[in-house]
């Protein structure tokens, strides 16, 4: 495990041209619709939310490119920060965020070492986990604060850390992993899009009222639009069945991840996760989809590939 050059990699270049075309033309439909507003701009929330875009989008793209150690890296800051996203939403004592964050972390080296012991890593750790309940002998809320861990666990760290598995397992793993970034943001980009000019059926009413059945239709055309900007990562041999079957894959984790988010901030009745980003909320509230893309895309490309 080490890290590489990413300006060596020949999709280095093909990435960031693509990257900062897309960027150009989401800055220009931005300018179009605060036309009346342009001196005010910075305070827009789509301005804000393409600001946030023109930050992560880069990084994410260099830590695919910069080899194992750059990727574990990348998803071990996801995992932290989106952790502690987390422990504070649903409410966990200070010591389960603690004990929480120090098993994600773990969790990353692991899967570079044996996917054997990463699957089987959840089961151990749950039996490993419920000490913490039993020494602190909270009847109150003991047994609440494990599963709402257990969960945490599983949700971020153990879901995430599929990159890992995609980027080292699979041929092509990489450039996979490169294109499936892009095609999150868009099918997000597309849902909101859409379902903001369009919308007018409500897909999941009490989960989320403003996603709407047209949005999914521009959450799947984003989906595909983003793989074939990006189809220079994929595989030449297998390059049709990519395009017309991965978007779809891509598309059902990008909502599925989404509504689950939602559920999980009903039922603590907030709107957001946090406020790192701007015009965008919490970490946790833009890698949602990315969640459940990943190891949706790994097993589909493992059957595929």
């Amino acid at each position: 495990m080490s890290f590489a050059n990413p300006v060596d990699s020949s999709l280095f270049i093909p990435t960031f041209v693509t990257l900062g075309s897309l960027l150009a033309a989401l800055f220009a439909v931005v300018c179009l619709i605060e036309r009346h507003h342009l001196q005010e701009i910075r305070q827009s929330v789509l301005f804000q939310r393409w600001f946030t875009w023109l930050v992560i989008g880069p990084i994410y793209a260099l830590g695919v490119l910069a080899g194992e150690a750059a990727v574990l890296l990348l998803i071990s800051v996801l995992v932290l920060i989106g952790l502690r996203e987390y422990g504070r939403l649903v409410g966990l004592p200070r010591l389960y965020r603690y004990v929480l964050i120090a098993m994600g972390l773990a969790i990353g080296p692991v899967a570079l070492w044996s996917r054997e012991a990463y699957l089987a890593l959840p089961p151990f750790l749950f039996i490993l986990a419920t000490l913490q309940p039993l020494l602190s002998q909270d009847v109150e809320k003991g047994t609440r604060h494990l599963a709402f861990a257990a969960l945490g666990f599983v949700y971020l760290p153990w879901l995430l850390g599929h990159a890992l598995l995609l980027h080292h397992e699979l041929d092509d793993g990489p450039a996979l992993l490169l294109a499936l970034g892009p095609a999150v943001a868009l099918s997000d980009v597309g849902a909101f899009t859409v379902g903001s000019l369009l919308g007018r059926h409500r897909l999941a009413p009490v989960l989320s009222p403003n996603k709407t059945w047209e949005g999914l239709g521009g959450n799947v055309v984003g989906a595909y639009a983003g793989l074939a900007v990006m189809q220079f990562a994929l595989p030449d041999d297998s390059l049709w069945l990519m395009l017309s079957t991965l978007p779809l894959v891509v598309a059902v984790g990008a909502i599925w991840g989404d509504l689950f988010e939602s559920l999980i901030k009903r039922e603590f009745a907030v709107k957001d996760a946090g406020s790192l980003l701007p015009g965008m909320g919490g970490l946790l509230d833009r890698i949602d989809s990315l969640i459940f893309v990943i190891p949706l895309g790994y097993y589909y490309l493992r059957f595929v590939t």
